[in-house]
C-alpha cells in the first residue's frame, strides 16, 4: 500500500529539508507526497471570482524552489509515486482534519525547529497539525539562516 505523506511548506528551499528527511525515512516504500501551503482567503468578491489555486502556487514558486524540488524528485524517484502541492485555507482543527481525510493522509512530517516563513495572507499550520490527532513526525536538521544565498540548493543536500 502506498503511504500518503503531508508536509507543510513555505516555498523557501529550506522548507524542503522536511521532505528530504521524510523521503530518507521512507526509502524502501512508495509514497505520495502532499506539500501544503496554508493561507487565508480574501473576502473581496472580485478577487475570489478570479482566484486560481494553480496560479497562486505558480506565483509563490521560485525557479530555485522548483529546481530543488525537481532534484529531490530525481534523487528519490524510486520512492516517490507522486508529489502534489495544494493550498489549505481552513482556520480550525476540524477543517484541517477534513482536509487530511479528503486527501487520505497517513502521516505528517513537520520541522521541529524551522519556522515556516509568513508571507502575505499565509499562516503557520503546525499548531493545527499538532492539535489534529493525525500522526505526525517532527524532524530536525542543522539550519544556518545566515547562508540564504544562491547556494541554498547545495545547503539542502548537506
Amino acid at each position: 500500500m502506498i503511504k500518503q505523506i503531508l508536509i507543510p511548506i513555505d516555498f523557501n528551499i529550506e522548507s524542503l529539508n522536511t521532505l528530504k528527511l521524510a523521503l530518507e525515512e521512507c526509502k524502501l516504500q512508495r509514497v505520495n507526497i502532499l506539500l501544503i501551503y496554508a493561507e487565508t482567503l480574501t473576502n473581496a468578491i472580485t478577487e475570489l471570482v478570479f482566484y486560481s489555486p494553480r496560479k497562486k502556487i505558480m506565483a509563490l514558486s521560485s525557479s530555485q524552489f522548483n529546481d530543488a524540488l525537481n532534484i529531490l524528485k530525481n534523487t528519490y524517484e524510486s520512492s516517490i509515486q507522486s508529489i502534489d502541492i495544494k493550498l489549505f485555507h481552513g482556520f480550525n482543527k476540524q477543517a484541517f482534519i477534513n482536509f487530511c481525510q479528503a486527501n487520505q493522509v497517513d502521516v505528517i512530517y513537520i520541522p521541529k525547529y524551522y519556522q515556516l516563513a509568513q508571507k502575505k495572507n499565509s499562516f503557520d499550520p503546525i499548531p493545527l497539525i499538532k492539535k489534529s490527532n493525525i500522526p505526525f513526525i517532527e524532524v530536525s536538521w542543522n539550519s544556518d539562516s545566515q547562508t540564504l544565498s544562491d547556494d541554498e540548493i547545495n545547503q539542502l543536500f548537506k
